[in-house]
Protein backbone atom coordinates (compact mmCIF):
# COMPACT_ATOMS: atom_id res chain seq x y z
CA UNK A 1 0.00 0.00 0.00
CA UNK A 2 1.34 3.42 -0.97
CA UNK A 3 0.54 6.96 0.16
CA UNK A 4 -1.28 7.48 -3.13
CA UNK A 5 -3.45 4.42 -2.48
CA UNK A 6 -4.16 5.38 1.13
CA UNK A 7 -5.34 8.88 0.19
CA UNK A 8 -6.73 7.89 -3.23
CA UNK A 9 -4.70 10.60 -4.95
CA UNK A 10 -2.10 10.77 -7.70
CA UNK A 11 1.60 11.56 -7.25
CA UNK A 12 1.62 12.90 -3.67
CA UNK A 13 4.64 14.85 -2.50
CA UNK A 14 5.53 14.95 1.20
CA UNK A 15 6.21 18.45 2.47
CA UNK A 16 8.94 17.04 4.72
CA UNK A 17 12.07 16.39 2.57
CA UNK A 18 13.23 13.38 4.64
CA UNK A 19 11.66 11.05 7.15
CA UNK A 20 13.56 12.64 10.04
CA UNK A 21 11.94 15.96 9.12
CA UNK A 22 8.55 14.45 9.98
CA UNK A 23 9.41 15.09 13.64
CA UNK A 24 9.94 18.83 13.03
CA UNK A 25 6.88 20.92 13.89
CA UNK A 26 8.23 23.71 11.67
CA UNK A 27 6.74 21.82 8.71
CA UNK A 28 3.28 22.29 10.18
CA UNK A 29 3.79 26.03 9.84
CA UNK A 30 5.05 25.60 6.27
CA UNK A 31 1.92 23.59 5.47
CA UNK A 32 -0.45 26.16 6.92
CA UNK A 33 1.10 28.87 4.74
CA UNK A 34 -0.14 27.10 1.58
CA UNK A 35 -3.10 27.99 -0.62
CA UNK A 36 -5.28 24.89 -1.06
CA UNK A 37 -8.50 23.93 -2.83
CA UNK A 38 -9.18 20.52 -1.25
CA UNK A 39 -8.04 18.45 1.73
CA UNK A 40 -8.12 14.96 3.20
CA UNK A 41 -7.46 13.91 6.80
CA UNK A 42 -6.17 10.46 7.75
CA UNK A 43 -6.90 8.90 11.14
CA UNK A 44 -5.61 5.63 12.55
CA UNK A 45 -7.48 2.70 14.08
CA UNK A 46 -7.95 4.74 17.29
CA UNK A 47 -9.28 7.69 15.26
CA UNK A 48 -6.18 9.75 16.07
CA UNK A 49 -5.07 12.05 13.21
CA UNK A 50 -1.82 10.82 11.66
CA UNK A 51 -1.59 12.63 8.30
CA UNK A 52 -3.24 15.07 5.96
CA UNK A 53 -3.21 15.77 2.23
CA UNK A 54 -3.89 19.16 0.66
CA UNK A 55 -4.46 19.97 -2.99
CA UNK A 56 -2.73 23.03 -4.42
CA UNK A 57 -2.00 24.15 -7.97
CA UNK A 58 0.99 21.83 -8.33
CA UNK A 59 -0.77 18.73 -6.96
CA UNK A 60 -1.28 16.97 -3.65
CA UNK A 61 0.96 17.70 -0.65
CA UNK A 62 1.07 15.20 2.25
CA UNK A 63 2.21 15.88 5.79
CA UNK A 64 2.60 13.38 8.63
CA UNK A 65 1.88 13.54 12.34
CA UNK A 66 3.14 10.11 13.37
CA UNK A 67 6.38 11.59 14.77
CA UNK A 68 5.18 15.04 15.92
CA UNK A 69 2.03 16.39 17.59
CA UNK A 70 -1.05 16.99 15.49
CA UNK A 71 -2.08 20.64 15.08
CA UNK A 72 -5.74 21.57 15.41
CA UNK A 73 -5.03 24.41 12.98
CA UNK A 74 -4.60 21.68 10.38
CA UNK A 75 -8.00 20.25 11.34
CA UNK A 76 -9.53 23.69 10.94
CA UNK A 77 -8.07 23.97 7.43
CA UNK A 78 -9.44 20.54 6.53
CA UNK A 79 -12.89 21.43 7.84
CA UNK A 80 -12.84 24.81 6.06
CA UNK A 81 -12.21 22.95 2.79
CA UNK A 82 -14.96 20.42 3.57
CA UNK A 83 -12.30 17.72 3.50
CA UNK A 84 -12.86 13.99 3.56
CA UNK A 85 -11.72 11.76 6.41
CA UNK A 86 -9.93 8.48 5.68
CA UNK A 87 -8.94 5.73 8.08
CA UNK A 88 -5.96 3.36 7.97
CA UNK A 89 -3.99 1.35 10.50
CA UNK A 90 -1.02 3.31 11.78
CA UNK A 91 1.39 0.47 10.96
CA UNK A 92 0.24 0.46 7.34
CA UNK A 93 0.69 4.21 7.07
CA UNK A 94 4.18 4.04 8.57
CA UNK A 95 5.15 1.34 6.07
CA UNK A 96 3.87 3.49 3.21
CA UNK A 97 5.70 6.53 4.54
CA UNK A 98 9.00 4.64 4.82
CA UNK A 99 8.51 3.29 1.30
CA UNK A 100 7.91 6.80 -0.04
CA UNK A 101 11.17 8.11 1.38
CA UNK A 102 13.11 5.03 0.29
CA UNK A 103 11.85 5.59 -3.25
CA UNK A 104 13.12 9.16 -3.02
CA UNK A 105 16.51 7.79 -1.97
CA UNK A 106 16.54 5.48 -4.99
CA UNK A 107 15.96 8.49 -7.24
CA UNK A 108 18.83 10.36 -5.59
CA UNK A 109 21.24 7.41 -5.59
CA UNK A 110 20.38 5.25 -8.62
CA UNK A 111 23.97 4.13 -9.23
CA UNK A 112 25.62 2.55 -6.21
CA UNK A 113 28.56 0.26 -5.65
CA UNK A 114 28.04 -3.13 -4.02
CA UNK A 115 29.66 -3.08 -0.56
CA UNK A 116 28.94 -6.67 0.45
CA UNK A 117 31.79 -9.17 0.66
CA UNK A 118 31.39 -12.74 -0.55
CA UNK A 119 30.49 -15.02 2.33
CA UNK A 120 29.35 -12.21 4.63
CA UNK A 121 25.77 -13.53 4.78
CA UNK A 122 26.99 -16.98 5.86
CA UNK A 123 29.31 -15.47 8.48
CA UNK A 124 26.46 -13.55 10.08
CA UNK A 125 24.11 -16.53 9.83
CA UNK A 126 26.68 -18.69 11.61
CA UNK A 127 27.15 -16.09 14.33
CA UNK A 128 23.41 -15.79 14.96
CA UNK A 129 23.10 -19.58 15.02
CA UNK A 130 25.88 -19.82 17.62
CA UNK A 131 24.10 -17.22 19.75
CA UNK A 132 20.82 -19.17 19.53
CA UNK A 133 19.01 -16.26 17.89
CA UNK A 134 16.95 -18.44 15.57
CA UNK A 135 13.34 -17.93 16.71
CA UNK A 136 10.95 -20.76 17.43
CA UNK A 137 8.47 -19.48 14.84
CA UNK A 138 8.52 -20.61 11.20
CA UNK A 139 12.18 -20.30 10.17
CA UNK A 140 11.41 -19.28 6.60
CA UNK A 141 9.51 -16.20 7.71
CA UNK A 142 6.14 -17.55 6.60
CA UNK A 143 2.90 -17.22 8.49
CA UNK A 144 1.26 -14.45 10.48
CA UNK A 145 3.68 -11.51 10.72
CA UNK A 146 2.11 -10.44 14.01
CA UNK A 147 3.47 -13.64 15.59
CA UNK A 148 7.04 -13.00 14.48
CA UNK A 149 9.68 -11.72 16.88
CA UNK A 150 10.83 -8.22 16.01
CA UNK A 151 14.35 -7.00 15.29
CA UNK A 152 15.96 -3.64 14.52
CA UNK A 153 19.20 -3.48 12.56
CA UNK A 154 21.07 -0.38 13.76
CA UNK A 155 23.49 1.16 11.27
CA UNK A 156 22.40 -1.55 8.83
CA UNK A 157 24.62 -0.56 5.90
CA UNK A 158 23.29 -2.25 2.79
CA UNK A 159 21.31 -4.74 4.83
CA UNK A 160 23.17 -8.05 4.84
CA UNK A 161 22.38 -8.70 8.51
CA UNK A 162 18.79 -7.57 7.94
CA UNK A 163 18.38 -10.18 5.21
CA UNK A 164 19.70 -12.87 7.56
CA UNK A 165 17.26 -11.83 10.30
CA UNK A 166 14.35 -11.76 7.86
CA UNK A 167 15.23 -15.22 6.50
CA UNK A 168 15.36 -16.52 10.08
CA UNK A 169 11.80 -15.33 10.66
CA UNK A 170 12.13 -11.90 12.27
CA UNK A 171 9.97 -8.91 11.43
CA UNK A 172 12.75 -6.43 10.69
CA UNK A 173 13.20 -2.69 10.75
CA UNK A 174 16.49 -1.23 9.55
CA UNK A 175 18.18 2.13 9.34
CA UNK A 176 21.46 3.77 8.40
CA UNK A 177 22.58 7.37 8.08
CA UNK A 178 24.18 6.70 4.69
CA UNK A 179 21.43 7.02 2.06
CA UNK A 180 23.61 5.48 -0.66
CA UNK A 181 23.95 2.29 1.40
CA UNK A 182 20.18 2.19 1.89
CA UNK A 183 19.79 2.49 -1.89
CA UNK A 184 22.30 -0.33 -2.41
CA UNK A 185 20.44 -2.61 0.00
CA UNK A 186 17.10 -1.96 -1.64
CA UNK A 187 18.45 -2.51 -5.14
CA UNK A 188 20.06 -5.81 -4.03
CA UNK A 189 16.78 -6.88 -2.37
CA UNK A 190 18.37 -7.08 1.07
CA UNK A 191 16.30 -4.19 2.40
CA UNK A 192 12.56 -3.73 1.96
CA UNK A 193 11.57 -0.11 1.27
CA UNK A 194 8.64 -0.31 3.68
CA UNK A 195 10.95 -1.52 6.46
CA UNK A 196 14.01 0.72 6.01
CA UNK A 197 14.90 4.34 6.83
CA UNK A 198 17.71 6.84 6.44
CA UNK A 199 18.10 7.86 10.05
CA UNK A 200 20.53 9.29 12.59
CA UNK A 201 21.00 6.52 15.14
CA UNK A 202 21.17 8.94 18.05
CA UNK A 203 17.47 9.63 17.42
CA UNK A 204 16.35 6.05 16.81
CA UNK A 205 13.79 6.00 19.63
CA UNK A 206 11.94 8.90 17.97
CA UNK A 207 11.22 6.76 14.91
CA UNK A 208 11.43 3.10 15.95
CA UNK A 209 9.25 0.98 18.25
CA UNK A 210 10.64 -1.33 20.90
CA UNK A 211 11.71 -4.75 19.67
CA UNK A 212 12.80 -8.17 20.87
CA UNK A 213 16.27 -8.02 19.32
CA UNK A 214 18.51 -5.11 18.40
CA UNK A 215 21.73 -5.57 16.49
CA UNK A 216 24.64 -3.31 15.67
CA UNK A 217 27.22 -5.18 13.62
CA UNK A 218 30.53 -3.82 12.37
CA UNK A 219 30.36 -0.83 14.69
CA UNK A 220 33.36 1.44 14.76
CA UNK A 221 35.84 2.66 14.66
CA UNK A 222 35.03 3.59 18.27
CA UNK A 223 37.71 6.03 19.39
CA UNK A 224 38.13 8.67 22.08
CA UNK A 225 37.19 11.22 19.44
CA UNK A 226 33.79 9.73 18.53
CA UNK A 227 32.97 7.63 21.60
CA UNK A 228 30.25 10.05 22.75
CA UNK A 229 28.38 9.59 19.47
CA UNK A 230 28.62 5.80 19.60
CA UNK A 231 27.57 5.81 23.25
CA UNK A 232 24.43 7.76 22.34
CA UNK A 233 23.64 5.31 19.51
CA UNK A 234 24.20 2.25 21.67
CA UNK A 235 22.07 3.65 24.49
CA UNK A 236 19.30 4.09 21.93
CA UNK A 237 19.81 0.43 21.02
CA UNK A 238 19.52 -0.51 24.69
CA UNK A 239 16.39 1.61 25.07
CA UNK A 240 14.65 -0.10 22.16
CA UNK A 241 15.64 -3.77 22.49
CA UNK A 242 15.25 -6.53 25.04
CA UNK A 243 18.37 -8.30 23.75
CA UNK A 244 21.26 -6.72 21.85
CA UNK A 245 24.09 -8.07 19.74
CA UNK A 246 26.94 -5.66 19.01
CA UNK A 247 30.14 -6.49 17.16
CA UNK A 248 33.40 -4.60 16.74
CA UNK A 249 36.75 -5.23 15.09
CA UNK A 250 38.93 -4.84 18.19
CA UNK A 251 38.93 -5.86 21.83
CA UNK A 252 39.31 -2.29 23.21
CA UNK A 253 36.17 -1.28 21.30
CA UNK A 254 34.10 -4.15 22.65
CA UNK A 255 35.39 -3.49 26.16
CA UNK A 256 34.10 0.06 25.83
CA UNK A 257 30.72 -1.33 24.73
CA UNK A 258 30.77 -3.67 27.76
CA UNK A 259 31.27 -0.66 30.01
CA UNK A 260 28.19 0.98 28.52
CA UNK A 261 26.24 -2.24 29.11
CA UNK A 262 27.32 -2.19 32.73
CA UNK A 263 26.40 1.47 33.14
CA UNK A 264 22.95 0.72 31.67
CA UNK A 265 22.42 -2.13 34.12
CA UNK A 266 22.33 -4.79 31.42
CA UNK A 267 23.57 -8.34 31.80
CA UNK A 268 26.20 -9.02 29.15
CA UNK A 269 28.86 -11.39 27.88
CA UNK A 270 31.81 -10.89 25.54
CA UNK A 271 32.59 -13.47 22.87
CA UNK A 272 35.55 -13.82 20.54
CA UNK A 273 34.35 -14.61 17.01
CA UNK A 274 36.60 -16.11 14.34
CA UNK A 275 33.95 -16.28 11.60
CA UNK A 276 34.73 -12.76 10.41
CA UNK A 277 37.91 -11.48 12.09
CA UNK A 278 37.84 -8.27 10.04
CA UNK A 279 34.52 -6.84 11.22
CA UNK A 280 32.97 -9.08 13.89
CA UNK A 281 36.05 -10.27 15.77
CA UNK A 282 34.46 -9.36 19.10
CA UNK A 283 30.78 -9.63 20.04
CA UNK A 284 28.86 -8.30 23.04
CA UNK A 285 25.50 -9.91 23.81
CA UNK A 286 23.39 -8.15 26.43
CA UNK A 287 19.89 -8.28 27.88
CA UNK A 288 17.70 -6.03 30.00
Amino acid sequence: MTLAEIFEINDPICIEPAIMDCADSEYTRFLLDGDYSAAKLLVDENEDPIAAAFLEEGGWTVTSFVFRPFSFEVLERVEALDGDIYQEERSNYLAALREYYCNEILKEFPDVIEDNREGRYEMIEGLFDSLNLIPETDGNGAGDSTAKPTAIDFCCGSGVATSVLRDLGYETLSFDYDAALISCGIQRKRLEPSRAMCLDGTRASDFCPKCNLGIGLMLGDITNFNADMWEDIIYELFELSEKTVISTATKPEIERVAGWCSDAGRRYRIIGNDRDPIYDAWVCVSEE
